[in-house]
């Protein structure tokens, strides 16, 4: 993936799971810091912010936030913070457990947790 695409992606996701409620601190602290970046980037350069907020709404703010990536670069912490957050993300989204209790009797998933089974 190239690496305007993979900070669109990032950014992109990050405003979505940021809605759902149900994300970590550490996955908004990660989304947190790939938007400043982001800004600063663009801020830098004489760009809109604004853009990044736009982008999750909008194909054609979505676009012209590409655009302005595009002109000004995307460099190694940026694409690097865009892939932690990526990755962070879908290391979440797979789960704590893998569980195979197809042939279990009795299952209890979970931390900490207790159970006394009696089978005949």
């Amino acid at each position: 993936m190239d690496p305007v695409t993979l900070v669109i992606s990032a950014l992109v996701a990050g405003a979505a799971a940021g809605t759902s409620g149900a994300v970590s601190t550490a996955i908004s602290d990660a989304y947190e810091a790939l938007k400043r970046l982001v800004v600063s980037r663009l801020s830098g350069a004489g760009k809109d912010p604004k853009l990044i907020e736009d982008a999750a709404r909008s194909e054609t703010a979505k676009s012209r936030l590409v655009e302005a990536l595009n002109e000004i670069g995307v460099d190694t912490a940026l694409r690097q913070a865009a892939q932690e957050f990526i990755d962070l993300l879908e290391s979440n989204e797979r789960g704590k457990f893998v569980v195979d209790a197809s042939q279990a009797r009795g299952v209890i998933v979970g931390d900490h947790s207790v159970q006394h089974n009696t089978f005949n």
